[in-house]
């Protein structure tokens, strides 16, 4: 914003000087008396502070955006491309994808379980971690970890594998529980 006048010399000097903005211009009058122009001070500076808090938003906003909210300790549940939301903590969950999805189906016998590997993306305070939990559990297949003082602990993923349907990306489910770590 340009404006092209001289507010100084304008009271000093008490006479009208137009200004501009952006696309026209105003004629600035004072009167002579130091009383209105003490008003006229005045106004200039409550315009002045609107104007600055209109434009670096004086009421900040700490809510993060996400789909849904979540509370630490309590099992969450998230679906692809969805986030869930911590505005206490400043925390972001998204499931990124599920990588591979080699469970043994419930109608099928077989020699072993199988297993499930799921990527999230962990925000904590707008520093992003990746990270990839898994349904079978054990050294070889982690179903938790621990990022910047929270442990994440994948509960479950749904819907189990079945021999007659495919499961499409966007219809995993993933149950989650989040805590923080004293």
């Amino acid at each position: 914003m340009h404006c092209a006048f001289n507010l100084e010399y304008i009271i000093q000097n008490n006479h009208p000087q137009p200004f501009s903005y952006p696309s026209a211009t105003f004629p600035v009058y004072f009167s002579s008396s130091s009383q209105n122009r003490n008003k006229m001070k005045t106004l200039l500076i409550i315009a002045a502070v609107i104007v600055t808090a209109i434009f670096t938003g004086c009421s900040k906003n700490n809510e993060l955006p996400g789909d849904s909210t979540f509370k630490l300790n309590d099992t969450l549940e998230l679906v692809i491309d969805k986030s869930a939301v911590n505005n206490e903590n400043q925390l972001t969950i998204t499931i990124d994808s599920v990588l591979n999805d080699s469970r043994c189906p419930g109608n099928a016998i077989c020699v072993w379980a199988g297993n499930a590997a799921v990527r999230f993306l962990f925000v904590n305070n707008e520093t992003e971690h990746k990270f990839v939990l898994n349904t079978h559990g054990g050294t070889s297949f982690p179903q938790d970890t621990l990022l910047d003082g929270y442990a994440i602990r994948l509960v479950n993923l749904n819907p189990y594998p079945m021999t007659t349907n495919e499961i499409k990306q966007e219809d995993y489910v993933a149950e989650l529980l989040i805590t923080k770590i004293q």
